[in-house]
């Protein structure tokens, strides 16, 4: 048991460095490198054919967890949601306080190239939402 807890602690803790990584402001191709080159764990998801959003969708083997970067029509990244099962919400949550500043009961910041970003982690009925995008200037 403590194995898998470790196993799965490791995995969220690779998986989570793309969040760190901010992929906003990139374009598809840079954001599609980054997935392939160093999170083997996600693939590809082309399930949906007809698509009203510009995104690309990565799935980890075990569809536990999905990662959606959307596009604005330039293609360059605008906003991330990582999709997770309950499972994992203790070591998510964890990671977030590690790696960000918490600003609230779920919200973080951080500091990209001196660009404010928000993180933002909702509960839903049968999974939980983490939701990154730059943070709104007033």
């Amino acid at each position: 048991m403590k194995l898998r807890i470790l196993i799965s602690g490791l995995l969220m803790l690779a998986f989570f460095q793309v969040q760190s990584q901010a992929l906003i402001d990139l374009s598809k191709e840079e954001v599609n490198l980054i997935i392939k080159r160093e999170h083997k764990d996600l693939a590809p998801d082309r399930s949906i054919v007809k698509q009203q959003f510009n995104y690309l969708k990565f799935v980890n083997r075990k569809q536990t967890r999905t990662l959606i970067v959307y596009f604005s029509k330039d293609d360059i990244a605008i906003s991330s949601k990582l999709i997770c099962d309950y499972d994992d919400q203790e070591v998510v949550v964890a990671d977030l306080d590690k790696n960000y500043k918490k600003v609230g009961e779920n919200r973080w910041e951080y500091l990209n190239q001196n660009m404010p970003y928000t993180v933002e982690l909702r509960d839903e009925e049968w999974y939980f939402t983490v939701r990154e995008r730059k943070k709104e200037q007033l």
